[in-house]
């Protein structure tokens, strides 16, 4: 009687540990993103990090030091849901006419006046400002 008893327990044990490991399993519901090219002008290197999402880093070529970091974009993240699929990430860096031309996984678009770090999204239908 003691061996089906233990049996018993162990069969118990089993299907919470099972149910409980299986529950606990969560996977991503997107893959990683791609790295960004960085890109070099006038001899500074402007990368964008995905540690940071929506960051956008300049370093000095020549000595390697970090001359500025700038927060592009915000996203917002809805406690509702699975925050990796509200992630947008960066997904192109250009230089035009002297900016830096920054492009998301939502198609927006930023451009950065590398001389004053001004930040202005561009899109057909808005134009808005933002100098932190």
């Amino acid at each position: 009687m003691k061996h089906i008893s233990i049996i018993k327990i162990l069969a118990v044990v089993f299907i919470f540990v099972f149910l409980g490991c299986s529950v606990n399993m969560v996977e991503a519901k997107r893959s990683s993103p791609q790295e960004v090219e960085p890109v070099v002008y006038n001899g500074v290197k402007y990368a964008a990090t995905h540690e940071k999402m929506g960051y956008v880093q300049a370093w000095d070529i020549k000595t390697g030091k970090k001359l500025w970091e700038k927060k592009v974009y915000d996203v917002k993240i809805d406690p509702h849901m699975e925050a990796d699929i509200q992630w947008v990430f960066i997904t192109n860096l250009s230089i035009k006419d002297g900016k830096l031309i920054v492009v998301n996984e939502n198609g927006d678009k930023y451009e950065i006046d590398i001389e004053s770090t001004d930040t202005t999204q561009t899109d057909s239908n808005t134009i808005s400002k933002n100098n932190s």
